[in-house]
């Protein structure tokens, strides 16, 4: 049986964090045995959901697969404001719609819990 309730609180939560993703808002975590943080900006790929924009020779690839999850730190509007510590899921790694931009891959984002 699924857990509708649970289901509704994760939507709830990816629903309010899309909707407060501005322009400026952006994502830095640090991978499982990488040796150093990554901060990305964070984009609106589509109606189901946000992402990261990757070039394809980055070494965050590496360290990096669908269905993934770790900690994260999400800022709202930029990095000098005070970050929310979330719960990220890897949904995909898939080459851009139409392939542009060329050489990068979109690594799409599943928000599951504030920490």
């Amino acid at each position: 049986m699924v857990n509708k309730s649970l289901d509704n609180q994760q939507q709830a939560l990816r629903s309010e964090v899309r909707s407060a993703a501005s322009e400026s808002a952006s994502i830095a975590f640090q991978p499982p045995k990488a040796e150093m943080e990554y901060h990305f900006k964070l984009r609106d790929f589509s109606a189901s959901g946000l992402g990261l924009l990757v070039k394809n020779d980055s070494r965050l690839l590496k360290y990096i697969h669908t269905g993934d999850i770790f900690s994260a730190k999400y800022y709202k509007e930029n990095a000098a404001t005070p970050p929310e510590n979330l719960t990220v899921q890897i949904q995909h790694i898939s080459a851009p719609a139409g392939g542009k931009p060329d050489n990068h891959v979109i690594v799409g984002l599943y928000f599951l819990e504030k920490l």
